[in-house]
């Protein structure tokens, strides 16, 4: 899975490196296809364009390996990680989300919570192999977190704005994350968000010397 962590931006490659090793691979898959599915919804200006890439990758999720076509490194590493039993499922949740973020702005309250429900909850639980559901609070956390990346990366000021507020709501009615040792990486995402939600502004630059050594920390000691 080393071809995947390179598509990595530094930061994602810190927070995968922690990881136990039997779910590295995962992670590095994780972080690479939800890059790439965020590069077609940034490069499409047209959203018929953009929901038949995503169908794409759709069919390519739900054919069997076989059926798959070769040379994308990103599928060969998807019929890699299922041929070692991991669920699919997740991911097509994470493609929902993504497909959602196709939708004119300003978005009402049923835009977000789509968004943040399948974005997140596809990532956390094939973050964590889909074993078994993730518990309310791990449900609540996944969706700040979608809400918290999509206001780092939204040009939008009020949909921004919208989304960090409604991050920041269910960040401060919730306990500290609670993973185990196998979602690590997760935890250090949600202490990411939780800093900025204490601060109560996005942070410029997640990779900074001072971020690294909390993620270098929290990654050895898991607090």
């Amino acid at each position: 899975m080393i071809d995947a962590l390179k598509e990595l931006e530094p930061l994602q490659r810190l927070i995968a490196a922690y990881a136990k090793s039997t779910d590295r691979d995962r992670y590095a898959l994780l972080f690479a296809l939800d890059a790439r599915f965020a590069e077609i919804v940034r490069s499409t200006s047209e959203i018929l364009i953009g929901q038949m890439r995503l169908t794409w990758w759709r069919d390519i999720l739900t054919k069997a390996a076989s059926e798959r076509p070769v040379g994308e490194p990103l599928i060969e590493h998807i019929n890699l990680l299922e041929a070692k039993g991991d669920s699919l499922e997740p991911l097509l949740a994470l493609l929902d989300g993504w497909e959602v973020m196709l939708d004119d702005f300003p978005w009402d309250d049923r835009q977000f919570q789509t968004y943040a429900t399948a974005r997140g909850t596809g990532f956390f639980g094939f973050a964590l192999a889909g074993a078994e559901p993730l518990t309310e609070d791990q449900v609540e956390l996944a969706r700040a977190w979608a809400l918290w990346d999509f206001a780092r990366h939204c040009s939008d000021a009020k949909m921004r704005a919208s989304a960090f507020e409604r991050c920041s709501a269910i960040v401060k009615s919730q306990a500290r994350a609670d993973f185990d040792r196998s979602g690590r990486p997760l935890s250090i995402l949600c202490g990411l968000m939780t800093r900025d939600v204490r601060k109560g502004q996005l942070a410029a630059d997640l990779y900074t010397p001072a971020s690294a050594a909390r993620i270098i920390w929290h990654g050895i000691a898991g607090r």
